[in-house]
């Protein structure tokens, strides 16, 4: 058990990929947490304004407010071919759709970004955009194409042929390299005031992941009450299992290059060194 002497506000992401990192986390750290759970941009809102410590927000928000935050070194949530949750509805193929308005979700900023960058670099396309907080079939119906991400993508069935890409995918077939959605930061001034308690949540979170992913199917039985008999056990065991939970050498050059290609974009300023938590330093 590790123990967590001054509280600490952590952000949870409430979609099935968050899991992982969260299911059992309480029984490994002994006291001292309080969570705020929210959809991406929420925690992201909720980290910039200073009201949550610890949180795995977007990449790219990050790169915005990179001045503010340490990351946590080997945590991220991202993908080496296809995600499975974060999806870009057409109702014509995608080669079609320049100059057209395209609906984004509200939850998304990483994966938002992302796509701006494929239909302007990949694509050359110049697009309109537009917000919105309707589910797919309602998104779909008012608009000719537009991203879903979280839970909603992954479960989402359409009733009529639609076409359907993966932007993680996308990315992977374009640049060869992992797309990294969300990292683990935590802020600067909580972390050099509190380096200990920094150092044993990181530590108890680890091995809370490397525990969860042993076993995925128990992990799935759970957290979202199915068994393999449900219509989306596989489906999700899968989603999990193709996940990547680490930010390793391949990941952070995605998300290096996801980097610069946002700030060429215009949307975010030029990367800087990355700053990682100094969990050695931490532990002396």
């Amino acid at each position: 058990m590790s123990a967590i002497k001054t509280m600490m506000k952590v952000g949870r992401i409430h979609y099935i990929n968050a899991i992982p990192f969260f299911h059992r986390l309480e029984a490994a750290v002994e006291e001292g947490i309080e969570y705020y759970q929210n959809y991406p941009t929420k925690i992201n809102l909720a980290m910039r304004h200073r009201q949550i410590q610890i949180a795995p927000i977007s990449s790219l928000e990050y790169l915005n407010y990179q001045d503010q935050y340490y990351l946590l070194p080997d945590l991220a949530i991202g993908a080496r071919d296809f995600s499975s949750s974060v999806l870009f509805f057409s109702h014509e193929k995608i080669e079609g759709l320049a100059g057209q308005k395209i609906a984004l979700s509200r939850e998304s900023l990483s994966s938002s970004i992302l796509l701006k960058i494929l239909l302007q670099f990949k694509y050359k396309f110049k697009n309109r955009f537009v917000l919105n907080s309707l589910d797919p079939a309602q998104m779909l119906e008012k608009h000719k194409a537009g991203l879903v991400i979280g839970d909603r993508a992954l479960l989402y069935r359409p009733r009529a042929f639609i076409y359907k890409y993966d932007l993680s995918e996308l990315w992977w077939n374009w640049t060869e390299k992992p797309f990294c959605f969300a990292v683990w930061a935590v802020q600067k001034k909580y972390a050099d005031q509190n380096p200990a308690e920094v150092a044993s949540f990181y530590r108890a979170l680890i091995q809370n992941r490397d525990r969860n992913l042993m076993d995925i199917e128990g992990l799935i039985k759970e957290t979202l009450d199915m068994n393999f008999l449900d219509a989306n056990f596989s489906k999700i065991f899968g989603y999990l299992f193709n996940l990547n939970y680490g930010l390793d050498p391949a990941m952070l050059e995605g998300l290096q290059l996801y980097y610069r290609l946002a700030h060429r974009l215009g949307v975010s300023p030029k990367a800087k060194r990355i700053q990682f938590f100094d969990i050695k330093k931490a532990a002396c």
